[in-house]
């Protein structure tokens, strides 16, 4: 009877061992793949289309010039405003010369108070006319750098709508010139019901299947708190983010699976 006691009491804790060592249960859920963010590319500019650096499906970097726009009226506009700016400043001098005159007059009684002010004045509204033509001049400056369009982050253009030659107008129209998505890191997108949703949190580690035998670690990124249909049936979104293969190139739609491993 001791023996057989003995012989139990080896196989629990055997059974607990066991237990304690095999892997947590994987999940799969079907998935669909996106870019992990997509980018609208546009301009506040009205202008006319000169160099299409890119065509659909290239792979751009950060800050890679993709259009750049006829920038002649831009440039005329700003030689005109660095005239401007010149003459204000000389403006300006000449006014504070006159209100250091102005003040040594009223020092030695010679003027009235009123032509001291009168003089300030003018001086006060030359500053602000300066001041105006510089900032138009900065805003110039700053329509010649968007007048090359850059990318605004690493990813894989996926449309480029406008062509050389083609006129642009904000004011018309807000101009989509091109869509970018991102490519690291993607995005895969599954629902799960409402229990396994309530066990899974932002940050937990996964497995993405997206086939040819290639599964990459990825991270949650977002569980949904609406039920909705993404096309696998009602459930709670679950979005994971990871790094595609470099030797797989993978577009948004694609099937995928998505390993979740239960709570040891």
């Amino acid at each position: 009877m001791g023996r057989l006691r003995t012989l139990l009491l080896a196989a629990g804790l055997l059974g607990a061992t066991l237990a304690t060592a095999l892997p947590a249960a994987a999940i799969e859920l079907e998935a669909r793949l996106d870019w992990g963010e997509r980018y609208t590319i546009s301009t506040p500019l009205a202008a006319v289309v000169r160099e299409v650096a890119v065509r659909p499906g290239d792979a751009v970097a950060a800050g890679q010039l993709l259009f750049t726009l006829d920038t002649r009226r831009l440039e005329a506009d700003a030689r005109a405003t660095a005239a401007e700016v010149e003459r204000l400043r000389l403006d300006l001098s000449e006014a504070e010369r006159e209100v250091e005159r102005a003040e040594e007059l009223y020092d030695r009684t010679l003027i009235a108070v009123r032509e001291l002010e009168l003089a300030r004045i003018q001086r006060a509204m030359a500053s602000a006319r300066l001041a105006r033509a510089e900032a138009e001049q900065q805003r110039i400056r700053i329509d010649l750098e968007d007048s090359r369009v850059r990318a605004p982050a690493a990813g894989r253009v996926l449309t480029v709508n406008v062509s050389i030659g083609e006129a642009i107008s904000p004011v018309l129209a807000p101009p989509m010139l091109a869509a970018i998505g991102s490519t690291d890191p993607m995005r895969a997108e599954a629902t799960v019901d409402a229990e396994t949703a309530a066990r899974l949190r932002p940050g937990q580690e996964v497995e993405v299947d997206v086939g040819s035998g290639s599964v990459r670690a990825g991270t949650i990124s977002g569980v949904g708190w609406e039920q909705e249909d993404i096309g696998f049936g009602p459930g709670y979104r679950v979005e994971v983010r990871f790094s595609p293969p470099e030797t797989v190139q993978l577009r948004s739609g694609q099937s995928a699976r998505v390993l979740l491993r239960e709570a040891e």
